[in-house]
């Protein structure tokens, strides 16, 4: 079965089956037309012609105008092998690419592609016996949406009667349930686990990824295979940052405050986990507060979904689930600018509507201004009091100007320059507790007038922040570091060992924080001959000797 075999080396075998494809081709005019797409009213479904087997799709191909207006994961993905109920591929197409929600990314992986541009590319292997179909959704009530579709396969003289099958899955916790791992897969049988794709969102400030991965093979109490850390699972370390390889990346990375997201993958190809019987992967959802000293490898309630892929033979065990597209977004309050249209403030310069996107469908609010300190006030109302981490969807292009933002009155953004890139941007304004009320957003010119076009206003409720109210060891590290690396700076600014603490302060090395531990119990402090020490005044408080050049030590 050479299909299945070295990626390069089965190229130079016999050939095998016989080629086949099915693809949204105009028909009948399939040598003279192009209008090659297959539109999707709100809650269409398209069912592919259905592949007779025994057979193995190799390639998949889409692309679809959900995407340019940032809802690819409104279109959903099922595949059905063999007449059965139950899909084996049950996903939002932005996330089985791992792409996540929000704008498409770049991803150049070898099992999946993603272009600048949105088309979605996949080479997972899907051999089935009998039949295979696959159906698509366009889950979003109010827009019509296109797609361009293609899948190759090889039409088969047989399958292997114990070939295993391709299986995704989707999850999803918003936010994640305190008190338990976030759960990738439940899966029971036999086969390989092939890969995760995971997409969070910040509900709190501070890195989120401190959570061990947990692989509990055939029914096993104590996982065999237990991870160092979220982005170490990723193959990555000391935090994310976007990038795409052909196994592991993360395509789009925006941060770590409230309000920031990401998506990450990663391929088992070169490394699948075996399992005979069940596999169950979970992941803590464990990390920091801002400041590590006020909180280090806490539970935190950030915003999760996944993708787990895999091969098994047999009937899979139902996991997971695919919500309705209202419920599968992260709960983000939409507010579109351009509804404020006739409420717009300038203080000179018109307001006018521009249409952008793919046919017109995303709409910007433009503002050409006069003069210098001239504002745009916007009115916005919030329905439900809380904290929320809010974003501004605006557009980048070089003819744009250089603005303040303000919430309410309060300058929470100065000089953003629009006119940085040649594209949309998504901005972080923070974190705000706003009441239920009506709240206006402010756009002032910095500099010299030059036009703005915004688009979306976006809130996101937060839930209680994940703390821990005393201190321990894990914050005493931090403070015991922040002394170090203070203690080595001065060492090498002034050549010598400080006196105490407090010299450090003065100095203006080190902050004021740490003449405290971490329950903010005074510190003293001393030398004693070539070593500096530092001491806990509290009941059974620490105490710590440093030397050399080691900021640790």
């Amino acid at each position: 079965m050479s299909l299945f075999g070295d990626l390069l080396g089965s190229l130079a075998t016999p050939p095998s089956g016989r080629n086949r494809r099915i693809s949204s081709n105009e028909q009948p005019n399939w040598n003279d037309g192009n209008f090659d797409m297959t539109p999707l009213p709100p809650g269409a479904i398209l069912e592919f012609p259905i592949l007779e087997g025994p057979g193995v799709i190799n390639h998949i191909w889409f692309t679809s105008h959900a995407g340019g207006m940032n809802e690819l994961n409104a279109v959903s993905l099922r595949i059905y092998w063999d007449g059965r109920e139950e899909p084996a591929v049950e996903v939002p197409v932005a996330e089985f690419f791992a792409v996540g929600q929000g704008k498409p990314t770049v991803v150049e992986s070898i099992p999946v592609q993603v272009s600048p541009t949105g088309s979605l590319t996949c080479y997972w292997r899907m051999p089935f016996a009998k039949s295979a179909r696959i159906v698509i959704q366009n889950d979003n009530p109010d827009r019509t949406t296109g797609l361009y579709w293609q899948v190759d396969w090889v039409q088969l003289d047989e399958l292997p009667p114990d070939t295993p099958y391709f299986h995704a899955r989707y999850r999803q916790e918003y936010p994640a349930t305190m008190g338990q791992d976030y759960l990738i897969a439940d899966i029971e049988g036999s086969g390989k686990y092939v890969g995760t794709v995971m997409s969070v969102t910040m509900a709190q400030d501070g890195w989120f990824g401190e959570g061990d991965d947990f692989f509990f093979i055939d029914g096993e109490e104590i996982p065999s295979l237990q991870g160092t850390g979220s982005e170490d699972y990723f193959n990555d370390a000391w935090g994310f940052r976007q990038r795409t390889g052909n196994w592991f990346g993360q395509p789009r990375w925006q941060g770590y405050s409230a309000g920031d997201s990401g998506v990450c993958y990663r391929w088992h190809v070169l490394d699948p986990v075996q399992f005979t019987t069940s596999l169950k992967l979970a992941i803590e959802h464990k990390g920091n507060e801002a400041e590590s000293e006020d909180g280090w490898y806490i539970e935190r309630p950030d915003f999760f979904n996944s993708v787990a892929f895999w091969y098994q033979t047999g009937l899979p065990k139902l996991f997971g689930g695919l919500p309705p597209w209202s419920e599968r977004c992260v709960p983000w309050e939409q507010h579109h600018l351009v509804r404020t249209f006739l409420t717009a403030k300038p203080a000179d310069g018109k307001v006018s509507v521009e249409t952008q996107g793919f046919f017109g469908g995303r709409p910007a609010l433009a503002w050409n201004p006069q003069t210098t300190g001239s504002t745009l006030e916007l009115p916005f109302t919030v329905q439900t009091e809380g904290r929320y981490a809010v974003r501004l969807t605006a557009l980048y292009l070089p003819q744009y100007g250089v603005f303040d933002i303000l919430i309410d009155g309060e300058r929470v953004l100065q000089n953003v320059n629009f006119g940085s890139g040649d594209e949309e941007t998504d901005l972080l304004l923070g974190t705000h507790t706003l009441s239920q009320d009506d709240h206006t957003l402010t756009f002032q010119v910095n500099g010299d007038p030059k036009p703005l076009a915004v688009e979306m206003l976006r809130l996101l409720k937060l839930p209680a922040p994940g703390k821990r109210e005393l201190r321990n060891h894990n914050e005493a590290h931090f403070i015991r570091l922040g002394i170090g690396r203070a203690l080595y700076a001065y060492r090498l600014a002034y050549g010598e060992l400080p006196d105490t603490l407090a010299t450090l302060v003065e100095s203006g090395i080190m902050p004021e924080r740490y003449l405290t531990d971490e329950n903010y119990h005074p510190l003293i402090s001393h030398r004693e001959g070539e070593y500096f020490v530092a001491e806990c005044t509290a009941l059974g408080g620490w105490r710590h000797k440093w030397l050399g050049l080691d900021a640790r030590r």
